[in-house]
């Protein structure tokens, strides 16, 4: 009887060893496109305005948006999620486009 109950205790807990491990938290890809249409990028201030788009656009792929708390939104500016988005954005600047995309990855 002892080894009966062992054994099923044994076979109930291998059972349960795989919801035991903790699920990997969801992620989502979040794209948000920027416009630099009308935005001439040899003039400096339009050249301003479209990294706040895009500095805008990435704190909001990665999370943050215009409602989120000042902290919330600085931990967000300084994520790799962040910084990542902002150097996707910067890297499409030389295409012909009209609007650039902000790619973030960030926890659902």
């Amino acid at each position: 009887m002892k080894t009966l109950l062992a054994s099923t205790v044994a076979v109930l807990a291998l059972a349960a060893a795989p919801f035991a491990v903790a699920a990997p938290v969801g992620v989502e890809t979040v794209s948000i496109p920027v416009s630099k249409s009308k935005l001439d990028l040899n003039n400096p201030r339009d050249a301003q305005v479209l990294m706040r788009r895009i500095n805008t656009a990435a704190l909001e792929a990665c999370g943050a948006d215009a409602h989120s708390f000042p902290e919330f939104k600085r931990v967000v500016a300084a994520s790799s999620c962040h910084r990542d988005a902002v150097a996707g954005a910067v890297g499409q600047l030389n295409s012909n486009q009209a609007a650039l995309t902000v790619t973030g990855v960030r926890n659902r």
